[in-house]
């Protein structure tokens, strides 16, 4: 077990649980994540690392100046506006935080097997604007550096969110070094870009549809891409009972979810950026609990 748990550290930083009041984005979430694994006898003694806020410097390598200005100023316009949060002093931190962990996760990895990030995988947001509870593009920023530190790697984006990583997808439109692919629900929120892989859903997909399509989907990039680093979105919101999606994933289902991207890496002996992106379950706690799974699966737990 103990060899096992070597190969898994978390990145955490408790000012990411932003107060939004009653919003459907359950920001608590990310306490709750750590707390649940601090508090498990198996899990505890992973090691657990504290990001530094990132700058204007890095965020310049994504988002534009103008986009940088309105969000570190606070000023509520056109850029900023589709986020659907507020914006005040505390927020723009939490984000600036967010991104540092995704950042810190990419060079944590050269000595982990995986690196769950709690607080990562904001894929809606593009250069010039904020969209969806996303303002900054955390992993799009942490592929940048990455690849600017290592020019000859390359890098697999695994979304399976709900909704499309359209801001990674529109980010790395024409870049060889990464490839993106979302499998998400097709009739819903956002307006889709075009990823390298696409794999639309209807409304209703459930465990068995889903698991033969991902298993598909994996075997085509296995064929097609061969990656340094993955970043896996982890979504809890394909879950069935998530206010904000028509997908039927079971939890047993989103475990065996989690459980091929990880044999699928493992199979290509590639290191992931785990993070846990979106979940908005009717019930809170099946959110956390989903999130939580996930890092059971990557410590090889369940």
């Amino acid at each position: 077990m103990r060899q096992q748990l070597e190969r898994l550290a978390l990145i955490y930083h408790p000012e990411y649980n932003m107060d939004l009041g009653p919003h459907v984005f359950p920001a608590r979430k990310y306490a709750m994540i750590y707390n649940l694994v601090k508090e498990d006898p198996k899990l505890s003694s992973l090691p657990a690392l504290q990001p530094a806020p990132v700058g204007e410097e890095e965020l310049s390598l994504v988002h534009t100046p103008e986009f940088i200005s309105d969000f570190m100023n606070l000023r509520y316009t056109d850029r900023t506006m589709y986020s659907e949060l507020p914006l005040n002093h505390a927020i723009v931190r939490s984000f600036c935080l967010g991104v540092g962990g995704t950042v810190l996760a990419a060079e944590t990895i050269e000595n982990y097997k995986y690196v769950y990030h709690i607080g990562g995988g904001f894929h809606h947001s593009m250069p010039d604007r904020a969209e969806g509870f996303c303002y900054l593009n955390d992993a799009a920023i942490a592929t940048k550096l990455y690849l600017k530190k290592y020019p000859d790697r390359k890098v697999l984006f695994i979304d399976l969110d709900l909704h499309q990583g359209n801001g990674n997808a529109k980010i790395f439109q024409g870049d060889k070094s990464v490839w993106t692919f979302s499998m998400h629900q097709e009739d819903l929120y956002p307006k889709k870009e075009k990823s390298n892989l696409d794999i639309p859903l209807d409304n209703g997909t459930g465990d068995k549809q889903y698991m033969s399509l991902l298993e598909q989907a994996l075997e085509k990039i296995r064929a097609e891409f061969k990656p340094d680093l993955i970043f896996y979105f982890a979504g809890a919101d394909p879950f069935e009972d998530d206010s904000l999606g028509d997908l039927k994933l079971t939890f047993e289902g989103l475990k065996n979810r989690d459980r091929m991207v990880k044999a699928f890496a493992d199979s290509l002996d590639v290191p992931v950026v785990i993070m846990p992106a979106g979940g908005y379950a009717r019930n809170f706690h099946d959110t956390v609990r989903i999130h939580f799974n996930t890092i059971r699966v990557f410590a090889s737990l369940i």
